[in-house]
C-alpha cells in the first residue's frame, strides 16, 4: 500500500517553486487528465493562469477554485443553489478539474473555439470575438498558450499515458 501511495506522489515531475498546496493540485490535475483522455498540458496552464493553481481563490465576477469556473453561469446550469456550496465542490481539486474538462469540451463545439482559440473561449465564451474585452481576451489567451508550450517542452512526461 505506501509503495503505490509513494509511486503517486513521484509520478509527475513538477516546477521546483511550486508549494504543497501546487503541486497536489497539479498531482490531481494531471491524474483527471489521464482519467478522462484530456490534454494535461492545456489543464495545467489554465489552471496556472486562473489561480496559480490556488484552490481557494474566488474572483470578484463569481468565479471559484483552480480554474476560476462561474457560478452564475456554470454553477446554477449545474444545479447549485448557493455559491456556499459552488465554491465548496470547486476547492476540491477533483472536481474542480471535472468541471473544467465540463466548460473546455462544451467550448470544442463552436468554431470560434477551434485550436489556440480554446483558451479565448474558456475565459470568454463562444462569442469572445464580440466582447467589449476582446483585448483582454486574446491576452489571456496568449498566456495559457505559451505556458501550454512551456510545459510541453520541459514536462514531455505528463503527455497522456
Amino acid at each position: 500500500m505506501l509503495a503505490s501511495v509513494a509511486a503517486l506522489v513521484f509520478a509527475y515531475a513538477l516546477p521546483l517553486h511550486f508549494t504543497a498546496e501546487q503541486e497536489y493540485n497539479a498531482r490531481v490535475i494531471l491524474d483527471q487528465a489521464v482519467k478522462v483522455c484530456e490534454e494535461p498540458y492545456h489543464l495545467m496552464a489554465t489552471a496556472w493562469v486562473e489561480s496559480r493553481l490556488i484552490g481557494s481563490r474566488v474572483s470578484a465576477t463569481g468565479d471559484y477554485g483552480i480554474f476560476q469556473i462561474n457560478y452564475k453561469f456554470w454553477g446554477r446550469l449545474w444545479g447549485f443553489t448557493d455559491t456556499e456550496n459552488f465554491w465548496l465542490s470547486m476547492l476540491n481539486p477533483n472536481h474542480a478539474t471535472i468541471a473544467a474538462v465540463t466548460v473546455i469540451r462544451e467550448m470544442r463545439r463552436y468554431k470560434s473555439c477551434k485550436g489556440d482559440m480554446l483558451a479565448a473561449c474558456y475565459n470568454g465564451g463562444p462569442a469572445w470575438q464580440r466582447s467589449k474585452n476582446k483585448d483582454k481576451i486574446l491576452s489571456y489567451a496568449k498566456k495559457v498558450n505559451n505556458r501550454k508550450e512551456l510545459y510541453k517542452r520541459n514536462y514531455p512526461q505528463w503527455k497522456r499515458r
